[in-house]
């Protein structure tokens, strides 16, 4: 996580006889700005001893994925992870914009400090913004602190600017805050010598702070304010966001290797309103059917919003939300992924760009077909492996999950298994793991299905649709019967899924 604080504290007791570069007095907090970046870090890291390892905390706990369930996360009958975040991907930036003392009242926070030349005191009273995850969500919340630390402002000289004078500042040593290191704010350049470069790459000073001494007049006597700020990123340079104790699951020997233990939480997860139904639009003129919801609000998990068409405001209708779709017109999610819409390479285009009750089934399918093929044995030469069990098992365990009737199946079976092992031959031969053939197989067992559609019939002699984004899935269509004597959840009329995401 990366944190960029500025704090704005006017002067209530200063001694104005002093030299310029003395600021002692006590300080009242009359304005705070705190921007909390989250970014995906790779549970696999470096120790300090250059080697590699994986935190026990990250080991048990952390994922990548956003689980969804349905019909809401509590109660679910199904549930299912969806790659949304990659390394390096922002997940998350909580802004706290109190630019005034009656905003900082309002929340019931306040900083009273004591500075001297190379410490300060912060008193008792004083209330700061921090964040904090609970029950597998992160929340912003206020605390109580008192703190007494040292800082520097590395010797350098201050730019000077008017009636102010601004030097580079660090803390060295905090029971609270991050420490980081004061640049040479006459010479030294952001992006080049402290901070981040424009790419992200930190610089050889990636935690640095200021403090801009405010004063009453250009006799630079009598100090009328301070402003500080500095920007803080996870790791052992600023002592946070590393395994140390009272951390789940600590082991001292993490602690001493300096590793990473950062881990955020999500109730809600980036949504939009607005791109289903720009997408629909957009698809119409290209002769594409996309439905659009009407049980529910149209709203796209994992939505980045649109260009505004009169303001050109990027990110126009984009929120956080726990509830939502699962839309994918690009295939970004589940297929290709090339970024492009209805190219063709989308898993989910043979049901309408939604992931349906038939596309899950055919997710459960291909999980259990796998599975099923490992444990036969079919990888157990992965330089060899048996395509004709895979693709067999992949086949057989589709067409229970879809019901096709077993006359259908004994047409169908030949060529398709032909088809199949073709594609799962070219997959591994491409070096691809089990995870990608899975993901491209949806796409191609999904058209496949399409293809043959008006062949198919379920086992009591019913048409089957491939499509089913036309509605959504329903507890009323939930087959008791089922559940109750075979414990299997079936939904014989399917639907879109309209889920909850799972904190």
């Amino acid at each position: 996580m990366k944190k960029l604080i500025t704090l704005f504290l006017s002067a209530i007791l200063c001694v104005s006889t002093l030299p310029a570069q003395v600021i002692d007095g006590n300080y009242e907090l009359d304005s705070l700005v705190v921007k909390y970046v989250t970014v995906v870090r790779d549970v696999n890291q470096a120790g300090n001893d250059g080697n590699t390892y994986t935190t026990t905390y990250d080991d048990s706990a952390a994922t990548y994925a956003i689980r969804v369930g349905w019909p809401d996360a509590d109660t679910s009958l199904f549930d299912y992870e969806l790659p949304y975040f990659d390394v390096g991907d922002t997940i998350g930036v909580l802004d706290v914009p109190l630019g005034s003392a009656a905003a900082l009242a309002a929340f019931g926070l306040g900083l009273n400090t004591d500075f001297t030349a190379g410490a300060y005191t912060i008193n008792a009273g004083s209330v700061y913004p921090t964040t904090n995850t609970q029950d597998c969500v992160t929340e912003q919340v206020f605390l109580p602190i008192q703190d007494q630390g040292t800082w520097t402002d590395g010797g350098y000289d201050p730019a000077v600017v008017g009636n102010s004078v601004k030097y580079g500042w660090g803390i060295i040593t905090s029971g609270v805050f991050a420490s980081f290191s004061a640049p040479d704010m006459v010479n030294h350049v952001y992006g080049t010598d402290y901070g981040l470069m424009s790419d992200g790459t930190e610089t050889a000073m990636p935690n640095w702070g200021y403090i801009q001494i405010n004063f009453t007049d250009d006799t630079y006597t009598t100090p009328d304010g301070l402003n500080i700020g500095w920007e803080a990123h996870d790791g052992p340079d600023a002592s946070i966001g590393i395994v140390s104790t009272g951390d789940p699951y600590f082991v001292q020997a993490e602690a001493d290797l300096g590793l990473l233990n950062g881990m955020v939480g999500r109730a809600g997860i980036p949504a939009d309103s607005v791109t289903i139904g720009a997408v629909a639009q957009l698809a119409a003129g290209a002769g594409i059917t996309i439905n659009l919801p009407t049980d529910n609000p149209p709203y796209m998990l994992g939505g980045e919003g649109i260009t505004h068409p009169t303001t050109g405001e990027e990110g126009y209708g984009a929120f956080t939300s726990e509830w939502g779709y699962i839309f994918d017109p690009t295939g970004d999610l589940l297929g290709g992924g090339d970024g492009v819409a209805f190219s063709g390479d989308e898993a989910l285009q043979f049901t309408g760009y939604y992931a349906t009750w038939n596309v899950l089934k055919t997710l459960f399918a291909i999980s259990e077909g796998a599975t099923a093929a490992l444990l036969g044995g079919a990888l157990a030469d992965p330089t060899a492996p048996n395509i004709p069990m895979l693709a067999d098992s992949l086949i057989d365990y589709t067409m229970y999950y879809w019901d096709v009737h077993e006359n259908v199946q004994a047409a169908l079976n030949d060529g398709l298994d032909a088809a199949v092992q073709t594609e799962l031959a070219t997959w591994l031969g491409a070096g691809l793991g089990l995870a990608d053939v899975g993901n491209l197989f949806l796409g191609y067992v999904l058209g496949a299905l399409t293809q043959y559609e008006a062949q198919l019939l379920n086992s009591s002699g019913g048409a089957i649709t491939v499509d089913d984004s036309d509605h959504d899935l329903s507890l009323d269509d939930f087959d008791d019967y089922s559940y109750y004597y075979y414990d299997e959840v079936w939904f014989p009329n399917g639907g879109r899924l309209y889920v909850q995401s799972n904190a």
